[in-house]
């Protein structure tokens, strides 16, 4: 791809591998962990390099610090996602919110951390909301305000992240005026580094993204995810939904285990559609922020199915919000209204 080998060719054809820059709790010390100053600098070079690439290639103008920083701080951290699961680490020191089955892991904390102190040094004034800090001062969402703020999930796909599935992402988004205007994911496993800026399009690695649009169910591979949904009724919606979307000839019905990943592929070709909330199994602002920015930008279709929504969002006059509890992403406005 065009980042990749800029990137390459910048730092005179030397290959710097996405091994953590330190140990961290949850991964036992590896050789990458022990690696002397002047090998982390490159790999923190090599980052720099990459986002700038990325940025450039894309064509981007608008938010070029914002855009930057958070390019770095999700390489970073996907660093960290990969030592882990080169390491088969990725279920060590897991911890369970309030007893659920929604897990944690020293590397969700230690990426947000991470994330949460690139911010703050970059941009003082900015709100920040992480969904691990979120769920460490009682789980209530921040409300959201017109100040410039950052919305994070340090690794969205924990449990297949827990389990070593490579299903797992970054995501880093950044509203102003209460508004998505800035998404970056990135996805250690493939290494694919997303990113788009309202008004400015979306890229994979410098390389423009658009859907691909199908007008009819029985074209259309659909994305879903049950989330931690398991009470009689959530399961009987959601089996029903699934039931009525096969029973009109649905071509493919898919669970990705991650909703910013589900959302970006759509976003890139991959899907044609990723639908969520038929109860309680939606995802929160940290699964739609950065992913909603690429997804608009590279021409889908995102809309709520109803007017649920968590505490704390802005109204807005847009058919879709990131505080909204169902969501459905899709690739032409006729596979929306059929998946409506």
């Amino acid at each position: 791809m065009v980042v990749k080998e800029t990137t390459l060719a910048l730092l005179g054809g030397v290959a710097v591998g996405a091994a953590a820059v330190l140990a961290w709790q949850g991964c036992p010390a590896s050789a990458s962990s022990r690696e002397k100053a002047p090998e982390r600098d490159g790999r923190s070079n090599a980052r720099q390099v990459r986002a700038q690439a990325a940025f450039r290639a894309g064509g981007f103008r608008g938010l070029r610090e914002e855009a930057l920083v958070a390019m770095e701080l999700a390489l970073e951290c996907g660093e960290r996602i990969k030592d882990c699961s080169r390491a088969k680490q990725g279920g060590a020191a897991v911890q369970w919110k309030d007893g659920s089955i929604d897990p944690v892991t020293a590397t969700d904390q230690a990426n947000e951390a991470l994330v949460t102190k690139g911010l703050r040094e970059r941009f003082p004034g900015h709100r920040i909301i992480g969904e691990e800090a979120t769920a460490a001062a009682g789980g209530t969402i921040p409300g959201l305000t017109r100040e410039p703020t950052w919305i994070v999930d340090p690794i969205d796909g924990t449990q297949n992240f827990v389990h070593d599935l490579p299903l797992s992402v970054v995501s880093i988004g950044l509203c102003v005026g209460g508004v998505p205007k800035l998404g970056v994911v990135f996805d250690p496993h493939q290494d694919e580094l997303f990113l788009a800026v309202a008004g400015e399009g979306a890229c994979v690695d410098g390389r423009k993204i658009q859907v691909a649009p199908v007008d009819s169910l029985d074209k259309a591979l659909v994305l879903v995810d049950v989330g931690y949904e398991r009470s009689p009724e959530g399961i009987r919606r959601m089996t029903g939904a699934y039931a009525a979307m096969l029973q009109s000839n649905l071509q493919s019905l898919r669970i990705v285990g991650s909703s910013v990943l589900s959302v970006v592929w759509v976003a890139c070709g991959r899907a044609n559609a990723f639908v969520i909330g038929f109860h309680n199994e939606g995802g929160k602002p940290w699964d739609y922020c950065a992913a909603y920015v690429i997804a608009t930008e590279a021409q889908a279709k995102v809309v709520r199915m109803d007017s649920r929504s968590y505490p704390g969002g802005l109204a807005t006059a847009e058919p879709f919000d990131i505080y909204s509890r169902s969501c459905i992403c899709a690739s032409s406005p006729r596979l929306l209204s059929a998946l409506q």
